[in-house]
C-alpha cells in the first residue's frame, strides 16, 4: 500500500484498492452521513446528495450507488463529470474520482452504478476514533441552540473524543445552520449520568428514505474535567458493545453507564394502525419541503424537480377525495406550525382556484408558490428570533416581516425559475386592500385576484392556529374578523371560502351538548358535520374513544353545540 500524509492539512491519502475496499464496507448509512458531489467542479459549485450504498462487488470491482434526492441532477452530466463519495463520522473520508458505469433515473432517485474509487482522503479532525453506538443503546441528547429556548430531543449515533453524531426528525433542523456554535449539548446515559459541552454544527444530513436527518458536532475546548469526563464515556461505550456482541468473558457485566437504574418495562404488542395513503403523501412533501429549505439554507442545488412532484400530488390528492384531504391535513401535528400552515395554505388555495373555471388554470404554479411562501421565516431563526411559536416582542415581529424578501433574495441566489405568478403570491400574500400590508404596502386594484384570494386563506389558516401571544380562534371568529374589515380583506373571497369550508371546517374539533368532543370527519352540501370521529366524552374523565359516527346516530351524542380548540382538552 501506497500512503502518503499531507502535514499540513493532517489528511491521509490511501491508494490501496483493497483498503479503500474494506472501508467502504463497513460504512453504515444508519450512522454515517453519506453524500456525493462532483468531483471536478469547484468547492462553491458542490452541492451534496444524499446517498446509501446499495450493494459492494469486490470481485467485479464495482458499487452500486443510490442517489436519493437527486431531481436535479441529469444524467448526461456522467459522461463528463465523475463523483466524490463523501462520509463524516470521526473523519471526513472522501472517495474520489469515482467513474460512473451506468445511470438509470427512477424518478428524483438515480441508481449508479460506478467502478471502486481509486483514491480515498482522510481528514482527521477529530481527537479519537469514533464509536458508533448499537441499536439497543439509547442515549438521549438535549440539543440547546439558543439560551432560553426549549431543546431540540435527538439521540446518540456516536461519539468520539472531539465530537459526535445526532440522529433526529427532519422536521427540527431548520435552526440547525452550518458552523451554528451551541451553548450546549447535554448527552443522557441509562444510568442517569449527564454530559454537557459546547459544540459547533459541522454538518446536517437527511437519511436516505426517512423523515430523520444526522446532525455531526465538534465539541469545543474541553477542560481537564469534561476530557477525563468524555474519556470515560468512550471508553465505558467501547467495552459495553463489546459486552453486548459477547466478545468478552462471561464474566464480564455490563459497565455502570449503561446500567439502567429504571426496572425494564414489560413489552406489550403494540396495536398497528393503519396510516391512510393520503396521508402518508402529505408527509412524503412535507419531507421535500425540509429538504428544499436544507438546500436553500446551505447554498445547495434546490431540488425544483420535488417542488413540482409535491404540487401535483397534493393537487392529484385534493382531487381524489376533498374531504378526506382536508381531514388528513389536520394529522400532520408532528410538523412545525410554519410547515403545517404552508401546506393547509397550498390545499385550502386549490381548492378555491379549481371552484373558479376562469382562475383553475393558475392552480399548480399558485401551489408551487404556496408550498415555500413561509420558507423565509424558518431562515431567519437565530439568535435574536429563536423561536417562530414562542411569543415576540416588536423587535422580533419586525424582523420576522423580513421573511417575504429573505425567501426571494434566496430563491434568486440558487437560480430558482421564478415566474410571475409565484413571484406575485410570495411577495403579495401579506399585502392588504388598504395597503397596510408588507413587504412593499401594495393595495387595491395592483393585488390580483389570485393574491386577494390567497391573502384571505392565509389569514384564516394562521388565525385558527395557536401562536405564543394567543391561543387559536374558532373558524366562526375568524370569518368575522375579515368579513368586517372589507377595507383589508376581499370580502368576496371570505364568502367563497365560508361556502367551502363551512362554519365546522373538516379536521376541526367540536363538542355535543352530551359531552362528547368529535373530529370532523364529512360535511353535507351545507357545510353542516354529516360523520365525526368521537375521542372523549368531557363527563366521565379519562375514557377516550376512536368511533365513527353519522348523522343517522348524532341523537346519542346530544346537540352539536360549537367548535373548540384541541389545546384546550390537551388533543
Amino acid at each position: 500500500m501506497e500512503t502518503l500524509i499531507l502535514e499540513k492539512s493532517d489528511s491521509l491519502v490511501v491508494d490501496d484498492a483493497r483498503h479503500i475496499t474494506d472501508v467502504l464496507i463497513n460504512l453504515d448509512d444508519r450512522c454515517d452521513a453519506l453524500t456525493v458531489s462532483l468531483y471536478d467542479q469547484t468547492a462553491f459549485q458542490q452541492p451534496d446528495y444524499p446517498v446509501y450504498l446499495d450493494h459492494i462487488d469486490p470481485v467485479s470491482g464495482e458499487l452500486l450507488l443510490v442517489v436519493t434526492d437527486a431531481g436535479s441532477l441529469e444524467t448526461p452530466i456522467f459522461d463528463t463529470h465523475r463523483l466524490a463519495l463523501s462520509a463524516e463520522n470521526d473523519q471526513t473520508l472522501r472517495f474520489e474520482a469515482i467513474q460512473v458505469l451506468k445511470a438509470e433515473r427512477y424518478g428524483d432517485a438515480l441508481q449508479l452504478r460506478c467502478a471502486l474509487p481509486k483514491r480515498l482522503i482522510t481528514a482527521a479532525r477529530r481527537q479519537s476514533a469514533r464509536i458508533t453506538l448499537r441499536k439497543d443503546m439509547h442515549v438521549s441528547a438535549a440539543i440547546t441552540c439558543f439560551v432560553d429556548q426549549p431543546p431540540i430531543m435527538a439521540t446518540l449515533r456516536d461519539i468520539s473524543g472531539g465530537g459526535c453524531l445526532l440522529g433526529l426528525p427532519l422536521a427540527e433542523c431548520a435552526p440547525l445552520t452550518g458552523a451554528l456554535t451551541l451553548p450546549a449539548v447535554t448527552l443522557t446515559f441509562p444510568s442517569g449520568e449527564h454530559f454537557t459541552i459546547k459544540a459547533s454544527v459541522r454538518h446536517v444530513t437527511p437519511i436516505a428514505r426517512s423523515n430523520q436527518a444526522v446532525v455531526g458536532l465538534e465539541f469545543g475546548n474541553l477542560d481537564r474535567p469534561h476530557q477525563r469526563q468524555l474519556a470515560h464515556i468512550v471508553s465505558s461505550t467501547e467495552q459495553e458493545i463489546a459486552w453486548r456482541a459477547g466478545e468478552v468473558s462471561r464474566l464480564a457485566a455490563p459497565t455502570p453507564l449503561y446500567a439502567s437504574a429504571e426496572r425494564p418495562r414489560s413489552r406489550t404488542a403494540k396495536r398497528r394502525q393503519h396510516t391512510p395513503e393520503g396521508l402518508n403523501t402529505l408527509r412524503g412533501i412535507a419531507r421535500d419541503q425540509h429538504l428544499f429549505l436544507l438546500a436553500l439554507q446551505n447554498g445547495h442545488s434546490l431540488p425544483v424537480e420535488r417542488l413540482e412532484r409535491s404540487a401535483n400530488q397534493l393537487i392529484k390528492l385534493l382531487g381524489k377525495g376533498r374531504q378526506a384531504f382536508f381531514y388528513d391535513l389536520t394529522c400532520l401535528t408532528d410538523e412545525p406550525q410554519w410547515m403545517q400552515h404552508s401546506l393547509n395554505v397550498a390545499g385550502r388555495l386549490a381548492d378555491l382556484l379549481l371552484a373558479e373555471p376562469e382562475l383553475a388554470a393558475d392552480t399548480h404554479r399558485a401551489v408551487r408558490a404556496a408550498l415555500i411562501h413561509d420558507l423565509g421565516k424558518a431562515m431567519l431563526i437565530d439568535e435574536a428570533l429563536p423561536s417562530l411559536e414562542s411569543e415576540m416582542n416588536e423587535a422580533q415581529r419586525s424582523r420576522l416581516r423580513n421573511h417575504v424578501g429573505a425567501l426571494l433574495a434566496a430563491l434568486e441566489r440558487a437560480g430558482y425559475p421564478l415566474d410571475a405568478l409565484e413571484r406575485d403570491i410570495i411577495g403579495g400574500i401579506n399585502e392588504r386592500l388598504d395597503g397596510s400590508g408588507y413587504p412593499r404596502g401594495v393595495a387595491g386594484e395592483a393585488l390580483s385576484p389570485v393574491v386577494r384570494m390567497a391573502a384571505v386563506i392565509d389569514v384564516i389558516d394562521a388565525m385558527t392556529r395557536p401562536r405564543g401571544d394567543r391561543p387559536a380562534l374558532d373558524a366562526v371568529k375568524a370569518y368575522r374578523y375579515l368579513y368586517n374589515r372589507p377595507k383589508r380583506f376581499d370580502r368576496h373571497w371570505v364568502t367563497r371560502y365560508v361556502q367551502r369550508h363551512g362554519f365546522y371546517p373538516l379536521g376541526s374539533l367540536v363538542k355535543f351538548s352530551h359531552g362528547y368532543l368529535a373530529w370532523v370527519l364529512a360535511l353535507d352540501e351545507r357545510g353542516q358535520p354529516s360523520r365525526v370521529r368521537v375521542v372523549r366524552n368531557l363527563r366521565h374523565a379519562g375514557i377516550f374513544y376512536d368511533d365513527e359516527i353519522s348523522r343517522v346516530d348524532f341523537d346519542q351524542l346530544g346537540r352539536l353545540v360549537e367548535s373548540v380548540q384541541p389545546e384546550r382538552y390537551g388533543l
